[in-house]
């Protein structure tokens, strides 16, 4: 996990926390944004998450083809 990513997590919790307690405290209208604020904050890291592993799976892929291409040509 990258700093942006633990920050973004951090953020996210923190808010959702902060929206319970708005929501509790003082109704639902209240408290609406922070717990939005927490959703995009989350939706956010996930994004990144997998935009991460799909640009490592390319990665892979490219790095097998070049290997594959390098056998053939010995051969």
């Amino acid at each position: 996990m990258k700093l942006i990513d633990a920050i973004l997590l951090a953020a996210s919790a923190a808010f959702f926390i902060m929206g319970l307690h708005q929501i509790m405290n003082y109704g639902f209208a209240n408290g609406y944004w922070a717990v939005m604020v927490s959703t995009v904050l989350f939706f956010l890291l996930v994004y990144r998450r997998v935009m991460r592993n799909m640009h490592k799976a390319d990665q892979e892929k490219k790095n097998q083809k070049a290997q594959t291409k390098k056998k053939s040509k010995k051969q």
